[in-house]
């Protein structure tokens, strides 16, 4: 088994992860923090990762146009 020196900071925090004071060492938190990012890495799907070896131009993104208003914006005088 390793040791693993942390502040009395971090410490502190991670005593706020313990759900069960009887049961819960830092070990066990440790191990169910490990848990969760875990499955949020499953979870997460990055988007592709643009090549720009294969194009010359980067992807443009498609947006719908907005029409434009033949009509000017009226001008307020105060």
């Amino acid at each position: 088994m390793r040791t693993c020196k942390v502040s009395d900071e971090l410490y502190e925090q991670l005593k706020s992860f313990v759900v069960d004071p009887f049961d819960d060492t830092p070990e066990v938190v440790i191990g169910r923090l490990i848990e969760i990012v875990n499955k949020a890495k499953n979870r997460w799907s990055p988007f592709d990762v643009y090549d720009d070896s294969q194009d010359t131009e980067p992807p443009v993104m498609s947006c719908p146009k907005h029409q434009e208003s033949q009509e000017e914006d009226p001008v307020v005088v105060l």
